[in-house]
């Protein structure tokens, strides 16, 4: 082979290997693009060469970022092929809390025109992860300073807790002018029962007075099974009388607030434990309020909702399921680390209701379900606070929560006098 072949072979596969070298490791793409310019006030953390997002799937990538005038604009490379139409929304977000950010695109309306290269676009600009923090912060730190200074919170707060104790007090009342009756019928029930037994031992034996005097042999059977069915009837009634004081009930009051509209909301419920030691029932009001007040211009919450759920639980988890804020849904909580100290205090919630929804409320359209989740810390045995999205597939609020719970004793043994009246 004469040495000019020898090297244009090796030019060949040298300017081959080049190529690949380029297109593997130098990012060159071969597939034909278009440019879309998206105007933002901040892109802190979006990386030259991010991930251009559609629906999950990576249409194109940030091709650069440049300041014009008073805007951030960042230069989109959409693969040729992907239409992106008019109404399409923009927004830098995160893989996870601590992942990586890229470019997030909301498809416009189907039948809209399609964006032209080189079009400019409004983007969503969402409040940066770490101005969210100082926010979250400082609003739980006017939270814990407005309930300890009694401001207009704590005001709410201890009128509610006002109103609760009044209840209570009256059932307090009712309950305590029941107990001694019912202590009373428990030592008799005792004393009754062990005297039926008696009676049957000597009807066997034939001793005492009336085993004497039931020589008959038909007459002392009957007498017998009659002892027998009563002495078991009273065994029932002193199970189901027994059973009053295992009823678990307590009090649940939810305060929501959203920093950024400024508004607040208060759920009030009871949390009924039985006595079989993993179901539940829940019934309360969300979202408490006059239906006649005038609405902000971002208030979507529907005032005076029925909370009814059934549910079941154990040290870990929670389920329920029925009427979640006047909708069906269901509900889970979750506590991981309930076997680590510290951590246990941590709960885990997720809510789903309101799967048909298809509605106008206060001017503004909702047809996606209502989610809501958030993280709860326990402070004390009666109070818990969090962190929640609200509405998170339309409004998508943040929200502080503070919770209040805690067992009523004297409400607890009236549901058990509730089970007494309908038991058969």
């Amino acid at each position: 082979m004469r040495a000019e072949t020898k090297l244009g072979i090796f030019t060949v596969i040298g300017l081959i290997l080049f190529g690949f070298s380029l297109y593997f490791l130098g990012g060159l793409s071969v597939t034909r693009t278009y440019e879309l310019n998206i105007k933002f006030n901040d892109v802190s953390g979006l990386p030259v060469k991010a991930p251009v997002k559609l629906a999950g799937v990576e249409v194109g990538k940030v091709k650069k970022i440049k300041i014009e005038g008073e805007d951030v604009v960042v230069v989109a490379e959409i693969h040729d092929g992907v239409p992106i139409r008019k109404g399409a929304q923009f927004s830098v977000v995160m893989t996870g809390i601590i992942g990586s950010k890229y470019l997030k695109v909301v498809q416009g309306l189907p039948g809209a025109p399609v964006l032209q290269p080189d079009t400019y676009i409004d983007g969503v600009n969402d409040i940066p992860m770490d101005v969210m923090v100082t926010q979250t912060m400082a609003s739980i730190k006017d939270f814990v300073d407005s309930v300890n200074n009694h401001g207009q919170m704590g005001d709410q707060l201890n009128q509610t807790m006002t109103e609760i104790r009044q209840l209570s007090a009256n059932l307090n009342q009712m309950i305590a002018t029941l107990r001694p009756y019912l202590t009373s019928s428990m030592q008799n029930l005792d004393v009754a029962t062990a005297r039926l037994s008696d009676l049957l031992v000597s009807l066997d034996k034939g001793e005492g007075v009336i085993g004497s005097l039931l020589k008959d042999q038909e007459m002392k059977t009957e007498v017998k099974e009659t002892v027998s069915d009563l002495r078991t009837t009273m065994a029932e009634v002193k199970n189901v009388v027994g059973k009053m004081g295992k009823f678990q009930v307590y009090w649940d009051y939810d305060l929501f607030y959203m920093p950024k509209t400024k508004l607040a909301s208060s759920d009030l419920a009871l949390d009924i434990y039985t006595p079989s030691g993993y179901t539940f029932y829940r019934i309360g009001i969300a979202n408490v309020g006059n239906e006649d007040d005038k609405l902000d211009s971002h208030d979507y919450l529907e005032k005076n909702k029925i909370d009814a759920r059934l549910g079941l639980y154990n040290e870990w988890a929670k389920f329920s399921a029925g009427m979640i804020r006047g909708s069906g849904g269901v509900a889970l909580e979750l506590k991981p680390f309930y076997q680590t100290e510290f951590l246990d205090r941590l709960t885990f919630t997720g809510e789903f209701s309101n799967w048909g929804r298809d509605r106008t409320i206060n001017g503004r359209y909702f047809h996606k379900p209502d989610v809501s989740y958030g993280v709860d810390f326990r402070i004390n045995k009666y109070f818990k606070v969090g962190a929640w999205a609200r509405d998170a597939l339309e409004t998508n609020d943040f929200a502080i929560r503070a919770n209040v719970s805690f067992n009523d004793q004297d409400i607890s043994s009236f549901f058990g006098l509730a089970a007494v009246a309908g038991t058969k």
